[in-house]
């Protein structure tokens, strides 16, 4: 709306404003044909700023950082999966250790989230606001913030630290596994280089020349189309242009790249308090409730009897055979269809450059044989003569 009042102003002026203007009538013609003269330089000008590229390539790197960020949140379920894994065991002390675990690595996260996102930080306004929400105990509380005098920038880290402390207890007491356990410090590596990188992304933003450019280029480009987009009146006289009144073009072409910067501008910064910004409230929430999860509930659920209970497609492959019978080959069995997905037509995949060879032997037969079916999805005959044995 701003735009079009300009535009109208500027039309305004045009069309009536330069007839109050003093002076004689040649004055006013020529005032007017400067003024024609300077819209089809803007006209012109416009051609020649590649708004096109610049707007691309700006928002495509914005929007595969934006995404590269969304990619390096941690998830918990690989990493207590495996830590389930190799601390199996029922007892108390282990499942005290699991819960513990869980909890860490989801203090890890809320801290480190606490320091990018402005939703975790108005959640969490203050790292004792933790120990209200259970993820933090009061001496853990100090602890930390003795390593923050100490250290700022390890407060962080140090929930990562007390997890290789719990699993260095349980490798001198168990004797896990060495493949499970070398697979569990990956995985806690992999969580602390998410946490690294988020920082990184947080601290390193897009250089602000960059953005620059781009604001002055979209800018730039409709401040000279408010007069190089004006119906000029010697053009509409002589039937070169139309007089639209309501310049249906420039206002489309003005959302598309104004709306296209927008998008740029507001996917700079993910974690902020927009509401296209990453939720980290629901994916820290959602981290809990699966960690507890994983670590409480499955871990200690009853275990189906999958040696004795036959299922279907057991009972398909393997039927039973009575003595002095043949054992039947084995079955594949098939999936069923329901009433709807049977009305579904399916197209399986095939290969382009399917050759028949039990059918054909040589590329003389290839040339000979007209009659032939083709199996991909083109004829056999478009690619007979790129061919080679």
């Amino acid at each position: 709306m701003i735009y079009l009042l300009f535009f109208y102003s500027i039309r305004l002026f045009y069309r009536n404003g330069i007839d109050f203007i003093d002076g004689d009538d040649e004055y006013k013609h020529k005032i007017r044909s400067m003024f024609e003269s300077f819209c089809r330089q803007c006209d012109s000008y416009t051609r020649l700023i590649p708004l096109t590229f610049l707007l691309g390539f700006y928002v495509s790197n914005v929007v595969s950082r934006w995404w590269k960020q969304f990619e390096t949140l941690y998830w918990p379920e690989d990493i207590l999966s495996v830590m389930c894994t190799v601390m199996h065991q029922h007892d108390e002390k282990m499942r005290r250790r699991r819960h513990t675990i869980a909890r860490y690595l989801n203090l890890a996260n809320a801290l480190a989230w606490r320091d990018i996102s402005s939703k975790i930080r108005l959640r969490f306004p203050t790292v004792h606001s933790f120990i209200e929400s259970g993820l933090l105990t009061e001496k853990e509380y100090k602890m930390l913030e003795v390593m923050h005098i100490e250290h700022s920038s390890s407060r962080w880290m140090a929930p990562l630290h007390w997890v290789q402390q719990i699993l260095r207890q349980v490798e001198e007491e168990t004797k896990p596994t060495p493949s499970l356990l070398n697979q569990f410090v990956t995985e806690l590596r992999t969580f602390r280089q998410s946490l690294r990188k988020l920082y990184s992304y947080d601290w390193v933003c897009v250089p602000l020349v960059y953005t620059q450019v781009a604001t002055l280029a979209t800018y730039a480009f409709f401040l000279f189309s408010l007069f190089g987009r004006q119906p000029l009146i010697p053009e509409v006289e002589s039937g070169k242009e139309f007089d639209m009144k309501i310049p249906i073009f420039t206002i489309v072409q003005f959302l598309f790249f104004v709306g296209w910067f927008k998008v740029g501008q507001d996917l700079m910064r993910p974690f902020g308090l927009d509401d296209d910004d990453i939720e980290l409230n629901y994916i820290l929430d959602r981290n809990v409730r699966v960690s507890f999860d994983i670590v409480n509930h499955l871990q200690e659920a009853q275990l189906p009897d999958f040696e004795n209970d036959d299922d279907k497609l057991w009972q398909e492959m393997h039927p039973s055979v009575k003595e002095g019978e043949s054992s039947p080959g084995l079955k594949i069995p098939q999936l069923p269809h329901s009433k709807y997905s049977s009305l579904l037509a399916e197209h399986p995949p095939r290969l382009h450059a399917y050759v028949p060879i039990d059918e054909i032997n040589s590329v003389q037969d290839l040339d000979n044989d007209d009659d032939d079916d083709s199996t991909g999805c083109m004829n056999h005959k478009k690619g007979k003569k790129h061919l080679s044995w």
